[in-house]
């Protein structure tokens, strides 16, 4: 996600700002002070919780399971996500490292 409107964005959305409007409805179930940074697609982000000193990331993946199952914590801060991304070894999801809040999920 950028700050700004760079013309070249692969999300619906166009900035940053945007996306969190949008993802800070009531009804998705979100946390407060987390923001959208990364779309992965098929309704999939990457959050950062700007609640935390560290920049806690967040996986959304309603697909797993059930929106009500779809956040869960990386075991990642900030600044590890984006060394990941600069290094190239991010994965594109699902996460290895991502702590399934959908184990016990009837709908699984």
């Amino acid at each position: 996600m950028s700050l700004t409107d760079t013309g070249d964005w692969f999300s619906d959305c166009e900035d940053i700002a945007m996306a969190y409007r949008e993802v800070a409805d009531p009804e998705r179930g979100l946390p407060p002070g987390l923001v959208p940074l990364m779309d992965r697609g098929c309704a999939m982000w990457a959050f950062i919780d700007c609640r935390t000193s560290d920049g806690q990331m967040w996986d959304w993946d309603p697909n797993l399971c059930c929106q009500g199952h779809a956040l869960a914590p990386l075991e990642q801060t900030l600044a590890e996500w984006l060394t990941d991304w600069l290094r190239g070894t991010m994965p594109d999801g699902p996460y290895t490292h991502r702590e399934l809040a959908a184990r016990g999920c009837p709908a699984r």
